[in-house]
């Protein structure tokens, strides 16, 4: 880059006969002629500075899958975001979402795009890419990042549906054959479609790839490089270990199963879409946080050691040498506890209103207006989906994303 020194954008536009220190020097300085030609030098070149369209690199698009279910489609309230800025050590992160005047950032460097969203399909990154416009998931804090780090243009593949299973929706071809317990669930829930999911999500990224150039604005068929999955998924594979069929219990066969079905999906995610070396990132399921693994050390708490047994199946995929470049990604650390204790009393509190015939509303959510103001500054959502906490779900991007930057 050249250094303008003192001269700045004046010196930059005219001839380098003409300039001397700060000033247009004309060979006759008395010249009228010569120093409207100076001055009319310098405005055309100025016009030309300030309004000419922002280079744009054009390297290799950068792609990012972003895969998985509810938390991937993103439950974080936007009105929550803020909130971000008081974490003791990534509060910082909160500037890097803002624009010098204070609004949220739009990236015209990253591209969002979500052919199953609906509403809006593709665009920049900023706030109201999750599951509706108010919300957002870790693909907010995730874009940031990248576009942080790569000079080429950055898209950001989402490919997620809620209440989806690895072991039945995602189920793909090298899975093979279902485990009885496998089985059992799916003759109870015959509606299911097994495998629907991972083909409708290879279909949305060959779809996207495809039509790249009008997806990416300024694309010019510079090409593109897979650089990384990003997966974030596993409630509906965690959330029936105490499910009992014929008096046999097997929830927990469907836990057992998953570090089987997620590498299969793996493998042949990475086939599918020609990329072998798909660097590959799995985020934990850290709903309930670090409190699920005190709780699992009492005899009668099922369900956080149903939570700690799935976590561990998630870390055995990332630990299967057969599959090289997956990172288990650790997130329960991200977990609002403060956020869960207003949780839990807003759950009482609703009992009360039910009782007394209170209706509910966004101003009662919580008995005291303090109670209520502090739950909405923090979230509000359902338990599975981390309370709604936005800054939750940019943690969790931003966590992904320094995994995949490695």
């Amino acid at each position: 880059m050249v250094d303008l020194g003192k001269e700045g954008v004046y010196a930059c536009f005219l001839p380098a006969c003409l300039i001397r220190g700060r000033e247009a020097f004309p060979l006759n300085r008395g010249a009228p002629l010569v120093k409207k030609f100076s001055i009319t030098v310098f405005f055309l070149g100025l016009g030309l500075f300030l309004f000419a369209p922002p280079a744009v690199a054009k390297g290799k698009v950068k792609v990012f899958i972003l895969a998985g279910q509810s938390n991937m489609e993103g439950h974080g309230q936007v009105s929550s975001l803020e909130h971000l800025g008081n974490h003791p050590k990534y509060g910082a992160l909160l500037k890097k979402l803002k624009s010098p005047d204070g609004s949220w950032a739009v990236r015209k460097d990253v591209t969002v795009a979500w052919k199953s969203r609906e509403g809006k399909k593709k665009g920049p990154l900023s706030v109201g890419w999750g599951a509706e416009d108010r919300e957002l998931g870790p693909e907010l804090m995730f874009g940031t990042i990248m576009g942080e780090l790569y000079d080429e243009h950055v898209l950001l593949i989402k490919a997620a549906w809620g209440g989806k299973s690895v072991w039945c929706d995602f189920r793909s071809p090298s899975a093979g054959e279902m485990t009885r317990d496998e089985k059992r669930v799916l003759k109870r829930d015959n509606f299911l479609k097994p495998g629907l999911f991972y083909r409708k999500m290879v279909a949305d990224i060959k779809e996207c790839l495809a039509n790249i150039k009008d997806v990416v604005p300024g694309y010019e068929g510079q090409g593109y490089e897979l650089a990384g999955l990003a997966w974030f998924q596993g409630w509906n594979d965690f959330c029936e270990w105490h499910l009992q069929l014929d008096k046999k219990p097997v929830g927990l066969g469907l836990i057992k199963r998953y570090p089987h079905n997620l590498a299969a999906m793996f493998r042949d995610l990475r086939k599918d879409l020609g990329a072998p070396g798909l660097p590959i990132a799995i985020g934990e399921l850290g709903v309930g946080g670090h409190e699920m693994e005190e709780r699992a050390k009492r005899e009668d708490d099922h369900e956080a050691q149903g939570m700690m047994a799935f976590r561990r199946a998630q870390k055995a995929v990332a630990a299967d040498r057969s599959l090289k470049g997956v990172t288990f990604v650790s997130t329960a650390g991200f977990w609002d506890s403060r956020l869960q204790e207003l949780r839990e009393q807003s759950d009482a509190w609703w009992n009360e209103k039910e009782k007394k015939g209170i209706k509910s509303t966004e101003e009662n959510h919580l008995p005291t207006r303090a109670l209520n103001d502090e739950f909405l500054r923090l979230g509000v959502h359902w338990y599975c989906h981390y309370n709604g906490s936005a800054a939750n779900y940019s943690l969790v991007g931003y966590a992904l994303a320094e995994a995949l930057k490695k």
